[in-house]
Parts: structure tokens; sequence; C-alpha cells
């Protein structure tokens, strides 16, 4: 059996270890945060539309409904319905793996992202209005598909597709922080460590999104090639390293 060195042990363990680590959720988290990131850059330039923001097509709909706009109205249907169905797909996917205990339970989901992101190159041989209609339905779909998997790898710690949570994590942990301050003996305390770990997600999410903006504005759909790989080439490296590792026990070794 092939000896892993222990980098290579670690990256295969970033999308493929059932015993998850807070060091190993923190750093997939702010992978997929930037990616989601630059995803979501990009589609606003090629879609005009956050393609993350389910609240804001939620509210579409409900204009659409009342304006009698069908086409507003089919255009956020679909894209809520995409992101529901990635996020069960993803949870399908870690639900199977898990009862036939399926060391890539984490890494297919993460795989499947790859592939979509780099079929995204495809979309602009499309004509114009079925474009943006593959496009829209196409990320939001792997958006829900990222966010359910990094939810149910970090046990609903860490959300990567939106900021408007971690954003209001981060308010409610500086405010802990401030009311600890002023009243010291309150017994209020604020967890550095998550705190912290939203800081680092936020600024992934506005890292992947300065470079989305650009890198899509420059190439299109292309500029979402490069992550594709990445992922797929995590899920592949996890698979590699899972079968070199298959008369091994599921635990995970400490790092």
């Amino acid at each position: 059996m092939t000896i892993q060195s222990p980098r290579a042990y670690r990256v295969a363990r970033l999308a493929a270890a059932q015993h998850r680590t807070q060091a190993t959720n923190r750093m997939l988290g702010i992978v997929l945060a930037a990616i989601a990131g630059s995803l979501n850059a990009g589609g606003l330039l090629l879609l005009s539309q956050y393609t993350s923001h389910m609240t804001g097509h939620l509210s579409n709909l409900a204009g659409g409904l009342v304006a009698e706009n069908l086409i507003l109205l089919i255009d956020s249907i679909a894209a809520v319905l995409g992101f529901i169905l990635g996020a069960a797909l993803s949870s399908a996917m870690i639900a199977w793996g898990q009862i036939h205990r399926n060391r890539l339970c984490y890494a297919l989901p993460l795989g499947l992202q790859g592939v979509l992101l780099m079929a995204l190159a495809l979309i602009a041989a499309l004509p114009s209005p079925m474009e943006a209609r593959v496009g829209l339905i196409t990320v939001c779909f792997v958006m829900g598909l990222q966010n359910a998997t990094i939810t149910r790898i970090s046990g609903a710690r860490i959300r990567t597709s939106h900021a408007t949570g971690l954003i209001t994590d981060m308010g409610i942990e500086i405010g802990r922080a401030l009311y600890r301050r002023v009243a010291p003996a309150s017994g209020v305390v604020s967890d550095q460590g998550r705190l912290w770990l939203y800081v680092q997600l936020v600024a992934a999410f506005v890292i992947g999104g300065v470079a989305g903006a650009v890198g899509h504005g420059m190439v299109g759909w292309n500029f979402a090639i490069p992550p594709g790989i990445a992922l797929l080439g995590m899920a592949l490296w996890s698979a590699r390293h899972a079968e070199g590792r298959s008369r091994a026990p599921l635990a995970d070794p400490a790092a």
C-alpha cells in the first residue's frame, strides 16, 4: 500500500474525512466562500442577478404574482427550485455515503460542484435567452449544493453561499464582547474563535467576489473553470487517498 505523506493526507482529508476537525472545516469553508463570492459576482455581471440571494428571488416571485409578470415569476421559481434541488441532492449524497460507510460521502458533492462549474463554460454556446435561464438555474443549483454540503460537514456552523447569516453572527459576537466590557460580572461571554471564523469567511467571500468580478468580466463563464478544476481535483485526490487507506479504520487520525 502506498504511504501517503502528511501533506497529501491533509489535502485529501479536506474533502474526504468523515470525522472532521474545526481546522479542516474552517479551511474548506474559506475555500468554498471564496468560490461562492466569485460565482455570485459572476452571476451579477452575466445574469444581472445575485444567484445565491434566495430572499431576493422570493421577493421577485411575490412581485411577479402581483404584477402578473409571467417571465419574472417563472425565473424566480426556477432559481428557488434550483437552489432547493441542489441542497437536496447534496444531503441525499451525504446520507447515502454515511449509511454505506463510504469515505467519499463529502467528496462526492464537492466533485459534482466542480464538474458543474466547469460545465458553465458551455452555457455561452447557447442562444442568449436560453443562456440566461440555464445559467441562472445551474448557478443556483451549485449554490444550493455547496451551501448544503458545508452545512452538513460543519454541523450547521458554517454557511458559504450568502453572507447575511455570517454578518449577523459577527454582530452577535461583537455585541457580546462589548457588553462584557461594560458589564464584566454579567457572565456574558463572546466566542472569539467563532468571531474570527466569521471574519475569515466574510473576507474570503469578498476576495472571491473581487476576483470573480474581474475574471468573469474578462472571460465570462470560463472563469468558473479554475475553481471547478480545483474542487474536482480535491475530490479525485480524496478518492485516491481513500483507496490507499481502504484497510484502515474510518476514524480520522489526529493532525
